[in-house]
Formats: C-alpha cells, structure tokens, sequence
C-alpha cells in the first residue's frame, strides 16, 4: 500500500464477509462472538504501567480511507539514547521557525493541520511508505490522536520532543528509535508502551474492540522487530474463524504475555486466559494431530510400497526410490 488513503488497511479477506477494512465491528446477523471478554474487564494492567493519556476521539476530516483510527502515548520527553529532555532545553536546540516552516510544508491549504495528501508526502520524503513500521513509530512519537491528521501542536510538539527540525533530523530519530526497540526485547518498556498504542491505533472512534481484519493487520505490523515464533500460527487461526467479531483490549494486551510463556503442548486451560486463547491451543492441539496422523500415514503407505501406487519400480535397484 503506498497511499496515504490506504494506510494501514488491513488486507482484502475474501472469506470475511462483510467485514469492514478499516476498522471497526463487524456488522450482520451472522456475526458472532466467540470470545465473551469482548465487553468486560478492561485494563491495562496486565503489562507495565506507563502514563497514556486519553484523547477524545476529533472528526475524520478528510480522511478518505482507513487512516482515521485514534492514537495515544505517553512518555515523550525520553530521546531515542534514553536521556530525556526539558522543554526549556528543547528550545534551547530547536528553533520555532524551522518546525513551523516544515509543517507549512505539509499542511493542509484549508486546515491548519496535516491531512492525508499532506502525510502521504511527508511518508514519501522520510523515504517510507505509509504503512511502514516506521510510521508507526512516528505517530507514536508525536502523540497523534487521530488517523490520517497530524495537528500543528502535535507536529511540532512531537518534533520538539524527538530533537528534530528537518527531514533528515526524523529520518534519524526515526532510525535510533527503532535501531532501540530492535535491540531490546519485546517485555522492554518501549515496545510494552508501542504495543498499547497500537490497540488505540486501530480502533474505530466511539468502539472499545478491534475489528478483526485491523487486529490482524496491526499485530502484523508491530511485532515487525519482534515476531513470536507463535504468530503465524495465531494469525492464520484468526483468519480462518471469520465469526470472531472483534479483539477486546485484555486479549490484546495479554497476547504479549501469551507469547513469551506459553507452551501449547502444555498449556492450562485453568489458568486466567481469554476464551480466545483456549480456543486457539484447542484448534492448534487438533491441527497438530492431524498433521502427525498424515505423517504417519505416509510413512506406513511408502513401507508397504502402496504409496506409489503399486509397489516398486524397476530400476529400484538404481536406489532412486527415497522411502
């Protein structure tokens, strides 16, 4: 996807139904909720504390596509070395000027603010496309609260914080950040903070879950430096069970616990776990036996050599047969 109208549009499912791309539940009466946390118990508790602030939920103006989701973070004042730096500092190192002539650059010519046309071009210069991890980053950076619109005071906010003025300035930010949270795991503090984002990130204004199709999409997209050998295998269970409706917020922030302790082949079904998760160990445990019967069968075909459909060649003896 390399336009902005499109960014971070979870893929075409064939097999999805009505399922809306850009975010938001599924609509019709076929769809069903196999997980019943969607609408209870949500926190974010089960990972690190950090302080996010809420932002209300603003218009899509001009938004056009998929990129009008909501976006959070905190902690914006730790520089990519992990100092961090007072405002009266920043001032110190970054002139006004320079910030306001770069977001004059981008911004929209009926709104103060940069719209989609705006952050495509933005993307284009930092030399990414719109649904790059890196841009994800950046909107975390700068504390955007909503998809497909940088303001004036979170553009230049956010460029205050991360020390830079110019294009290259964030092109290298940008670098040092993920270079960081490519060198730290994902239970570091950064990632556990990108993670949350991330769920606010792709949800729909006024929807406390994730439509499935996002979900997918987005967990995808920020486990890039970071990607559980379990993940494939989770996203293929989602994607094959279209009747899951949505991602609540607890099955999102646990998934990251899930990941660095559970083991499949003895995983407790007692334990505090989304339903989801049963589910998924459930249809992986069937799959897994499934996949070792086949196997089995095989290798009892080839030894009585039915497997060929009727025994040994010829020239066996040439030993091209491979049992």
């Amino acid at each position: 996807m390399g336009s902005c109208l499109t960014c971070f549009k979870a893929p075409p499912n064939p097999t999805a139904g009505n399922v809306g791309v850009c975010g938001g539940a599924v609509s019709g009466p076929d769809a069903a909720v196999i997980d019943p946390d969607v609408a209870v118990h949500e926190t974010d508790d089960l990972l690190a504390a950090s302080p996010i602030r809420m932002i209300s939920l603003g218009s899509d103006r001009k938004s056009g596509g998929s990129f009008k989701k909501t976006l959070l973070n905190g902690n914006l004042g730790a520089l990519p070395d992990g100092s961090t730096v007072t405002g009266k500092d920043l001032a110190t190192q970054i002139s006004d000027n320079d910030l306001n002539k770069l977001f004059e650059e981008y911004k929209d010519s009926q709104e103060d603010a940069i719209l989609s046309e705006g952050i495509e071009r933005l993307c284009c210069d930092l030399g990414y496309k719109p649904d790059d991890f890196a841009i994800l980053v950046l909107a975390w950076r700068l504390d955007a609260s909503q998809m497909c619109q940088f303001t004036k005071s979170e553009f230049i906010q956010g460029l205050q914080q991360m020390n830079a003025a110019s294009i290259d300035d964030i092109k290298t930010r940008l670098r040092q950040i993920i270079d960081k949270l490519s060198a730290t795991s994902d239970e570091s503090e950064d990632f556990k903070q990108l993670y949350r984002f991330t769920f606010r990130f792709g949800l729909e204004p006024g929807h406390r879950i994730l439509s499935l199709d996002m979900a997918v999409s987005l967990w995808r997209l920020v486990f890039t430096v970071h990607t559980p050998d379990i993940l494939p295998r989770w996203l293929n269970f989602l994607e094959q069970h279209q009747n899951i409706r949505g991602v609540p917020k607890d099955t999102w922030n646990m998934f990251l616990n899930f990941v660095e302790t559970c083991d499949i082949t003895q995983y407790d079904d007692t334990e505090a776990w989304p339903s989801l998760f049963d589910d998924f160990v459930e249809y992986e445990q069937e799959r897994m036996k499934a996949v070792a019967a086949a196997a089995m069968a095989a290798n009892s075909s080839k030894s009585d050599g039915t497997g060929d459909g009727g025994g040994p060649d010829e020239d066996d003896n040439n030993n091209d047969y491979n049992s």
